[in-house]
């Protein structure tokens, strides 16, 4: 009777605490339980909500909880949905993740993670109206961004199996994560890394001006630009001018999706699909096309509140597409 007491109360302990009698795969076979446990930290039971893919794509939404009895434990939460998004969103600075802390991955899988968020775009047969992501989202700061993309990337894989609307790899290519984990001071005339560029004259005199983002160039890249000023909280946070800028040919196709896109001229001339002020697709001589946008934040705004002198949002557009274009090898085509 011992034997058997003992044996129960390993059984419980087991199913309670730890993975030993869960499945391979969670959420109807969509989410890798090994990866799962991989990206929610800490020890514990794996418990999942979903049941594969939805009426609609956009209707498939998984959640995989970890917890555990053991006291000090907490719990921990990962979602999973398949959304609709419009693609110059996906490196907005309204975005989350926030572009300039993503690590991205671009080539056979084109996607971004965080400590806490990640996205990757599944391929185009998948899409209908709009391009259409798997995001993943946790509740607590992932352990290890590498499993988080793989975890992200694994899952679309799977959901675009399911849906029989294209193939992705097991895993991404490469993390481009980063330059520093905290904002650095702009080296004049390179600035964000791009050769030629200057913020002389473009930011209120004086002021101190940092820099984050990726290394350039990159299949996906961006660069805030935040000024060192008493600005606070959320205005600060915004900072004062995003760049981003991408040569993934999904991403580049998800652009050209979008509705207001039209064809206009780049700043240097040359003919270019515009997706919105200040952000176009160029074309380039050597293959291929390069998408380069601009935005500004509130510290912009706020600059000019307090009476700095800067110039038009369309001023900081024009160099950036011009620095970047060299920095990315996107010369201008033939005319003819």
């Amino acid at each position: 009777m011992a034997v058997v007491v003992v044996v129960v109360a390993g059984l419980l302990h087991a199913w309670r605490n730890t993975n030993v009698l869960t499945g391979d795969r969670l959420c109807g076979g969509l989410v890798s339980a090994e990866q799962a446990d991989a990206v929610l930290p800490g020890a514990g039971r794996l418990d999942a909500r979903g049941d594969g893919l939805g009426r609609d794509l956009t209707d498939t939404v998984c959640s995989v909880e970890k917890s555990s009895v053991v006291l000090g434990s907490g719990r921990s939460f990962l979602t999973v949905e398949v959304r609709e998004e419009q693609a110059e969103d996906l490196l907005g600075v309204d975005w989350s993740p926030t572009p300039s802390r993503t690590s991205f991955f671009s080539g056979e899988a084109t996607g971004g993670v965080d400590a806490y968020t990640g996205w990757v775009l599944l391929p185009e047969k998948c899409w209908t109206d709009r391009p259409v992501i798997v995001r993943t989202s946790t509740n607590e700061p992932v352990p290890d961004r590498t499993s988080f993309a793989a975890l992200t990337t694994g899952t679309a894989r799977e959901i675009a199996a399911r849906a029989t609307c294209g193939d992705l790899p097991e895993k991404p290519g490469p993390l481009l994560a980063p330059v520093s984990d905290e904002a650095r001071p702009v080296t004049e005339g390179q600035a964000c890394g791009l050769d030629g560029f200057s913020v002389g004259g473009q930011v209120p005199r004086g002021t101190k001006v940092l820099e984050a983002g990726q290394k350039a160039p990159a299949g996906l890249w961006s660069c805030k630009l935040t000024l060192d000023d008493d600005s606070r909280g959320p205005i600060r946070t915004d900072g004062f001018m995003t760049y981003t800028a991408s040569q993934d040919p999904l991403l580049i196709a998800a652009l050209r999706k979008t509705p207001d896109a039209s064809r206009g001229r780049a700043p240097d001339g040359r003919a270019a699909d515009v997706v919105k002020p200040q952000a176009m697709v160029l074309p380039c001589a050597e293959g291929g096309h390069l998408y380069v946008a601009s935005q500004s934040g509130m510290q912009y705004m706020e600059s000019r509140d307090r009476g700095a002198d800067l110039p038009a949002r369309d001023a900081y557009f024009a160099p950036f597409m011009k620095a970047a274009a060299k920095s990315f090898g996107c010369a201008a085509p033939a005319a003819g």
